[in-house]
């Protein structure tokens, strides 16, 4: 990854700012159609950032109690990255159903972690036949632990 893939992320100088460019340098890094952000607050998610191709939305503001996807708190909590493809026979039903209602095939989830807490929810979406690989994780991860320390740094 060339380091002006995260001059974005690294030169935002307000909270808003990071998780803005975190999600667009997410979107552009992996080819992906949507990637938002969502602030954990107890056992809510809230959606405080969003980047989608145009006519579209993944609705901000939006609320998702943690415990009621399983998988989204397991990333949160043991603070890995999992991926989901709509079509495997796999696939977390919960994530799933989501995954349907928004209109997308694949999702990418990491855990944004500042200080010692899981901050928010970092979530690639994409659709079609695209499943996110292990590269593309390890590609986001790059990307979400420098946007976690901007926001160490802005004081977030």
């Amino acid at each position: 990854m060339a380091a002006r893939e995260l001059d974005a992320v690294d030169g935002a100088t307000t909270i808003p700012g990071v998780l803005h460019a975190t999600c667009r340098t997410l979107v552009d890094l992996l080819g992906a159609q949507a990637c938002a952000l969502s602030r954990r607050l107890g056992d809510v998610l809230v959606q405080l950032e969003e980047v989608v191709q145009p006519g579209r939305s993944l609705i901000i503001g939006q609320g998702y109690v943690v415990s009621d996807y399983p998988l989204t708190g397991e990333v949160l909590e043991q603070r890995v990255a999992r991926r989901v493809f709509l079509h495997d026979p796999d696939a977390d039903p919960a994530e799933a159903a989501l995954l349907r209602d928004l209109g997308y095939d694949a999702l990418l989830m990491l855990p944004l972690v500042v200080g010692d807490e899981p901050w928010a929810l970092v979530e690639v979406y994409d659709a079609g036949e695209r499943r996110f690989s292990s590269d593309d994780a390890d590609a986001a991860a790059s990307v979400v632990e420098r946007a976690a320390a901007r926001l160490t740094a802005l004081g977030a």
